[in-house]
């Protein structure tokens, strides 16, 4: 039951969205728990995903006996939530990006919006952590800040590389664990997932999880074997966390909208505003499948001359809009010889069958019908996944599109 500091600082800047309150005086706000402990389930759920393979309530039973679940209504009774952590208060500011910076952030990050986010610049976080479960408790809740330490991050944005976390190697962490390696939080390399995984299914046979299998692919996120990929390069930047950024945002700007198809054609076209975005505007039916929506969707075109947005959404079958996170993570941390790009994609179902695309106007384009688009094969999806990893490696100073 003892509380025990939690080692932790960011590397890369933050933002925490606006809610609780700010001191307006001193610019504080309390660290927002819940936001940390989201991400810690996050990557809970994926290292637990090759254990309890397609079986959906195994798996909320794991996240369950580590963060706890509220009353199911039947029975009354609640499972409480074994990690508990606390925070202390931060100094927070608005943001100022320009360019690449800027798109890296995305528009509701920017500081045009009011009112402003709160970004967190690089420091260390007060945050404590109690265990009031056993050892295997603590070796899940540690694989877990393992994973998010490795492949993610906290607030907004954290899978384009902003709020990358480090691990104090110099403080020690206390809790009483059963297999859990200190050393695989302090290396900071993908290569323990491996034994990662073991840890977490050694836990997960113990607590009495049942285990499955995959059918096929997995319909989330996870770290199963033959359905994620993960590759770390130099990025050739030294300097600010807000260089690597900035660089970082050029190279998906580039990625995501080419001159032309990249290496002559040899590799998907990920650009969705010519075939989709621009046709519609001009009344004209979008051609050729929303390739672009790999990475997440929805996605919002600007188009030219036009004073509206254009948008390309997934639809449920009520008609619904809906939304997919993104399969690809980005993250950058500052390595021995400048900044390192760590770039990971899970090969999960992209869209299920049930659901559609749609290209739509904005609000003041309201009237318009929206149009149908045709969707991209997983085939298709993965390719354009795997083409990132080609852009990744490539050179600070060398192109993959033709102008």
């Amino acid at each position: 039951m003892t509380w025990h500091p939690l080692p932790l600082s960011t590397v890369t800047r933050a933002f925490l969205g606006r809610y609780p309150r700010i001191d307006m005086r001193s610019g504080q706000m309390m660290f927002p728990i819940p936001s940390l402990r989201g991400a810690l389930a996050y990557w809970l759920r994926a290292l637990a995903g090759p254990y309890v393979g397609d079986d959906i309530t195994e798996l909320l039973r794991a996240e369950a006996e580590l963060f706890g679940a509220a009353s199911d209504g039947s029975s009354g009774s609640s499972n409480p939530s074994r990690i508990l952590l606390r925070g202390n208060r931060i100094t927070v500011g608005a943001p100022e990006a320009n360019g690449d910076l800027a798109y890296l952030m995305g528009p509701g990050l920017t500081a045009r919006n009011e009112p402003k986010p709160r970004q967190l610049p690089p420091c260390g976080l007060s945050l404590e952590v109690r265990n009031d479960g056993s050892a295997l408790h603590a070796d899940l809740f540690l694989s877990a800040l393992w994973a998010l330490r490795t492949f993610g991050g906290i607030g907004a944005r954290a899978r384009r590389g902003f709020g990358t976390l480090a691990f104090n190697r110099e403080a020690g962490l206390k809790l009483e664990k059963a297999t859990f390696e200190r050393a695989w939080l302090i290396r900071d390399s993908h290569d323990d997932l491996p034994q990662v995984l073991t840890c977490v299914a050694g836990a997960l046979a113990e607590l009495r999880i049942r285990q499955g299998t995959f059918t096929g692919q997995p319909r989330y996120p996870c770290f199963a074997e033959g359905w994620y990929r993960v590759e770390a390069h130099p990025m050739g930047i030294s300097g600010q966390d807000t260089n690597a950024l900035t660089a970082l945002g050029k190279k998906l700007r580039t990625f995501r909208h080419p001159g032309e198809p990249r290496h002559n054609g040899k590799l998907p076209n990920t650009a969705g505003y010519r075939e989709v975005a621009r046709p519609y505007a001009k009344q004209a039916a979008p051609t050729g499948a929303f390739n672009a929506g790999a990475l997440g969707l929805p996605v919002v075109y600007t188009v030219h001359g036009f004073r509206e947005s254009v948008t390309v959404e997934p639809i449920t079958t009520d008609g619904s809009p809906a939304r997919r996170a993104s399969p690809l993570w980005l993250r950058v941390t500052n390595g021995r010889s400048g900044w390192l790009l760590r770039s990971l994609a899970f090969y999960n179902e992209w869209l299920p069958e049930d659901m559609s695309l749609q290209v739509k106007m904005g609000r003041r384009g309201a009237d318009r019908e929206p149009a149908p688009v045709t969707k991209p094969n997983g085939d298709v999806v993965r390719a354009e996944l795997d083409a990132w990893f080609t852009t990744a490696a490539a050179k600070p100073n060398e192109s993959l599109a033709t102008p």
